[in-house]
């Protein structure tokens, strides 16, 4: 995961800062890890999980308030992992 991360960041620091912000609710509000696997999902799957781009977004443009809105829509899958 470290490695995956860095990468974003050499590409743009917004999407590194987004997507720890993004796994660390995930595991905050879900009990759990999320795993590179289920990250890079959310990165590519058609235009990217919402929240996980919201994030990146609010990142970017430094907006906590934005932050915070995204990290209270984490939804937690119901069975398995997603």
């Amino acid at each position: 995961m470290a490695d995956y991360l860095t990468f974003l960041g050499r590409i743009a620091p917004a999407a590194e800062q987004g997507a720890r912000d993004y796994l660390a609710a995930f595991a905050r509000r879900c009990g759990r890890e999320l795993g590179s696997d289920e990250l890079r999902r959310a990165l590519a799957q058609g235009d990217g999980d919402p929240v996980l781009m919201g994030l990146i977004r609010a990142s970017y443009q430094e907006d906590t308030v934005a932050r915070m809105h995204w990290v209270a829509q984490i939804g937690c899958p119901t069975s398995g992992r997603q």
